[in-house]
């Protein structure tokens, strides 16, 4: 495997207009948050050329710290808008194109690479007919983010200490997004909401931050349990675990609680009884005292007609009917938002479909939402096979809350718009592929770490 490009020249001259470029930047007339994001970013995609490996860990990190960069606006060409995140976007695309160029004979074999394209294929052919193909061409880059997230994934990690790096870059990374949320906590900054005061850290919404955070406490949780009591390291995963699961019950989420509930149980009934009933009466103690998240948590089962369930039912009503306006091939890639807020009154409430397989539907059709199908039960039959295969212990126990968790997203993307959550979408796909292949190479010696 190539694990940097070896053309000297090519460094040098890349280095020098990184440089030109930076110094160009400086005398932008931006705010200076988005000039250092800017050098940032640029700075992460030279270091990925010196070492890929590195790179994408450094991908991986500053993307959820600079997820609020969407309000971060660079300039505009006719109608097209460029902000800090396409930057970014941008610069991660071109570093995954250079990676695969190289080493794409690795992902021949894999299925889940084959079903991303053809999702993707669709996708692009949505495009002929998007009736907004600006809106469509981003969505588009979107997923292919997430597609080269995964294939990065597969390509760069091998080893099992190198997968141990990536879930600490993943649960590193969210450290900086909690915090900023635990101010906002302090501060009562966050999105005020109802009289609540809505933790969204670094992120553009409450929703986003809580479904993000699902993955490093689920990661956390997997390193304390599986990590000998008799060391530290464990009680400090621990220690993460429970802040960040205190950050998110103060998004007031309520599609986060039940998804955070559905993987501690899963965990629980797989594995860990101990841990399952540990957890249980901690949630149960912090309903008891904390009465606006003891009032939001029963929001979930309140048959409210003018509450959050009654309003999604509503929606996807009406979402039903704009599908069966073109319900083979849909209206294009990235326009589910768009078609809502054309046919359906603002004052009903946003015209996100707050539901994953009913925006696919509307974007592609039954095609689209097949393709995606299909890749979730590949990628499930993936996860089992190797969970049945796997002879190491702790990269078979990783298994089993990689399962829990997709279990819980997929569910949970039932009446959320967790698709569109591209931090989370980057992670998880990046662990999904470095799992895979870490788990598709078998060493005579068994390894220690995961």
């Amino acid at each position: 495997m190539a694990d940097k490009l070896r053309s000297r020249e090519g460094l040098a001259v890349i280095s020098g207009f990184y440089l030109l470029a930076a110094i160009f930047v400086l005398f932008l007339p931006l705010e200076n948050i988005a000039k250092f994001f800017l050098i940032a970013s640029g700075l992460v995609f030279l270091l990925s050329l010196l070492n890929y490996r590195l790179g994408f860990f450094l991908f991986l990190f500053l993307r959820p710290i600079i997820d609020f960069a969407t309000d971060q606006k660079l300039f505009s060409i006719g109608n097209v808008t460029v902000n800090l995140l396409f930057v970014y976007g941008g610069l991660m695309l071109l570093f995954s194109l250079i990676v695969l160029t190289v080493n794409f004979q690795e992902l021949k074999e894999r299925k889940l690479i084959w079903l991303w394209l053809l999702f993707i294929a669709w996708s692009l052919v949505s495009l002929t007919y998007s009736f907004d193909i600006i809106s469509s061409v981003k969505e588009l880059f979107r997923y292919l983010s997430i597609f080269f997230s995964f294939a990065l994934g597969a390509i760069l990690i091998k080893k099992s200490q190198d997968l141990t790096m990536l879930i600490k870059v993943i649960i590193f990374s969210s450290l900086i997004p909690a915090l900023v949320a635990l101010a906002q906590f302090f501060f009562g900054s966050g999105l005020m909401e109802g009289g609540l005061n809505r933790l969204y850290g670094t992120m553009a919404h409450p929703n986003m931050l809580a479904f993000y955070l699902l993955l490093p406490i689920t990661l956390s949780v997997f390193i304390f349990l599986t990590v000998k009591k008799n060391r530290i390291e464990s009680y400090v995963y621990l220690a993460i675990a429970v802040f960040l699961s205190f950050i998110l019950i103060f998004t007031y989420t309520r599609g986060a609680y039940v998804a955070l509930l559905l993987i501690f149980l899963l965990i629980g009934l797989l594995r860990f009884r101990k841990f399952l009933m540990a957890a249980g009466l901690g949630l149960l103690v912090l309903y008891i005292v904390a009465l606006p998240f003891q009032e939001r948590f029963n929001t979930i089962f309140q048959a409210d007609p003018y509450g959050s369930i009654s309003w999604r039912v509503g929606l996807y009503r009406d979402s039903f009917s704009y599908i069966m306006e073109s319900p083979v091939i849909g209206q294009g890639v990235g326009l589910a938002e768009t078609v809502i807020s054309k046919n359906r009154d603002f004052r009903l409430g946003a015209a996100q479909p707050h539901n994953d397989y009913i925006r696919l539907a509307l974007d592609g059709g039954v095609i689209g939402v097949t393709l995606y199908l299909i890749l979730i039960i590949t990628l499930f039959h993936e996860l089992i096979k190797f969970y049945r295969q796997e002879d190491r212990a702790r990269l078979k126990m990783l298994n089993v809350f990689v399962l829990a968790f997709a279990f819980s997203l997929y569910a949970m993307s039932l009446g959320d718009n967790i698709l569109n959550d591209t931090t989370l979408e980057w992670h998880f796909w990046a662990l999904l592929g470095a799992l895979l292949a870490t788990q598709t190479i078998k060493k005579p010696a068994v390894s220690s770490r995961v």
